[in-house]
């Protein structure tokens, strides 16, 4: 009995070294990307906490529709927070994004879409659709951080008047947050 109880510890205790380390030669073990990406992931500007109420309000947004992730689950790799627009509730909605993937990273996606380079608050960055939706459905704006890079979108995918147009209407909200993102 003691001896299996020792094999199943060892076999365990070796699922973890594999598990937490990446490295298959001798010498140093490293840290696996999963260990890096979790602790990159969190030292992101958090946009949930990072942008204040009164700017939120004063922008249009209703502050209580605030939820974080995806469906409220954690993305690693990034820091999600999205708002409804006051005036529609079901479907006008701003994203706010912080994540360690890179403004080249967002070219290089084939559904990012109709790119322009922009500068909004002083700080240049890139504006983009997302090809999945109407092309009066979404805007992207995107700006290089030290970590990666922080990002607005704006969809109105339940809206049926589009007075606005989605970058149009995402401008004057880019403006007011994007002097938050961290450089």
């Amino acid at each position: 009995m003691r001896r299996r109880f020792m094999a199943v510890t060892t076999l365990l205790c070796g699922a973890l070294a594999i598990a937490g380390c990446s490295s298959t030669e001798s010498g140093n073990a490293q840290p696996s990307a999963t260990t890096d990406q979790a602790a990159a992931t969190a030292a992101l500007w958090d946009p949930c906490s990072q942008i204040p109420d009164s700017t939120l309000t004063s922008l249009g947004l209703d502050v209580k529709s605030k939820r974080s992730g995806i469906l409220g689950a954690e993305e690693p790799g990034w820091k999600i927070c999205r708002w409804d627009d006051a005036n529609y509730p079901s479907g006008f909605g701003i994203g706010a994004y912080s994540t360690i993937h890179t403004l080249d990273e967002v070219r290089a996606k084939p559904t990012n879409i109709e790119f322009k380079d922009v500068v909004i608050a002083g700080r240049s960055g890139v504006q983009f659709r997302q090809s999945h939706y109407k092309a009066n459905e979404d805007c992207s704006i995107a700006f290089s951080t030290a970590t990666g890079l922080a990002q607005l979108d704006l969809l109105t995918t339940g809206v049926k008047e589009k007075a606005v147009p989605p970058c149009e209407r995402l401008q004057p909200i880019a403006a007011a947050i994007v002097p938050l993102f961290p450089k």
